[in-house]
């Protein structure tokens, strides 16, 4: 079995994290390695991350110069990239994960996402968005920060994720790893469950119209990196 790293780009997550890093010492193939890249938090992140076993606090900043701190501070084959409030389930939760990445010969993979929370509408958005991705599959990657899996080579070989990107950088990582002829999947082994905290703190039609704008920008004009486009979405970043 190949070697994991989880890792955890997260700033001000006291309530979360906790979870998640309970989760992730319960499993049944525990992680090799587990890497919190810490975004200058200002309540006890630092200090809750630290009191479980084994787990590594590192510098970050914003999600994507925090995944790259976190990939270079691990040594494991298999990167997972997952987001202080992402909630798994089951004790083999991580074992079929990497059972089937590996089994299906996959370079980068996401999975469904599930609503933990909200209300009736926002379950079905993310349920349009599960199909949304698996119908575009490997010719237009989707993959989602919350949930992200990879080989440390193929982060390596993209050069990770790209800072410059305002917006949608897991989406940027996804398109770099089609274009170099690499393999995308969703898996269906797991599920991985997500709160609606961004969408409630920025509005929840603001927060659709700036995701369902930003896919027909990509598509016409490619990674978005204007300041302009990333500013209309700050407040969400703000939240990490």
């Amino acid at each position: 079995m190949p070697s994991v790293a989880v890792v955890i780009p997260a700033k001000n997550e006291a309530k979360y994290l906790p979870v998640l890093l309970a989760s992730l010492l319960a499993q049944s193939r525990e992680p090799d390695e587990i890497i919190v890249a810490d975004a200058g938090s200002t309540d006890r992140t630092r200090e809750i991350a630290r009191s479980f076993r084994g787990v590594e606090v590192v510098p970050g900043g914003i999600a994507a110069v925090g995944r790259n701190a976190g990939v270079k501070a691990s040594t494991s084959e298999i990167i997972l990239f997952l987001d202080a409030d992402a909630m798994i389930e089951g004790r083999d939760w991580l074992a079929k994960a990497v059972d089937e990445f590996v089994a299906r010969k996959l370079d980068l993979a996401t999975c469904d996402v599930v609503v933990q929370d909200g209300n009736a509408a926002d379950k079905l958005s993310f349920k349009f968005y599960n199909r949304y991705v698996r119908l575009w599959g490997a010719r237009h990657p989707h993959p989602i920060g919350t949930m992200m899996l990879t080989w440390r080579r193929v982060h390596n070989l993209i050069g990770g994720f790209d800072p410059r990107v305002t917006f949608a950088e897991d989406h940027d990582y996804g398109l770099r790893v089609r274009d170099a002829g690499l393999k995308f999947g969703v898996l269906n082994s797991v599920k991985v469950g997500i709160t609606v905290r961004r969408q409630v703190k920025i509005g929840r039609w603001r927060f659709l119209l700036v995701n369902g704008l930003a896919e027909p920008y990509i598509m016409l004009f490619g990674s978005i990196k204007r300041k302009s486009y990333g500013q209309a979405y700050d407040k969400v970043k703000q939240l990490k």
